[in-house]
């Protein structure tokens, strides 16, 4: 198995809606490291996260964690 570069602002949108709308950062970072991302570390996807957040590309939703930030994409996605 090869390791993969880092993952695109794609492959991260991506896994927020893997496993449905909305997904927390350690979430995300795990299904980029089961996708061949190997030695991510939560932090960066975090800032990734954040740099999207500024784009408004994602948006932070209410979860119910006090410490975990949970992601959803502000474009309404249809299958």
């Amino acid at each position: 198995m090869t390791i993969k570069p880092k993952p695109t602002d794609t492959e991260i949108k991506d896994q927020i809606m893997y496993w449905g709308s909305q997904q927390m950062t350690y979430a995300i970072r795990n299904g980029l490291s089961m996708a061949g991302h190997k030695g991510l570390k939560t932090d960066w996807v975090r800032r990734q996260l954040e740099r999207l957040e500024r784009a408004g590309q994602v948006k932070r939703v209410p979860s119910v964690y006090a410490r975990q930030i949970c992601w959803a994409l502000t474009e309404k996605v249809t299958p």
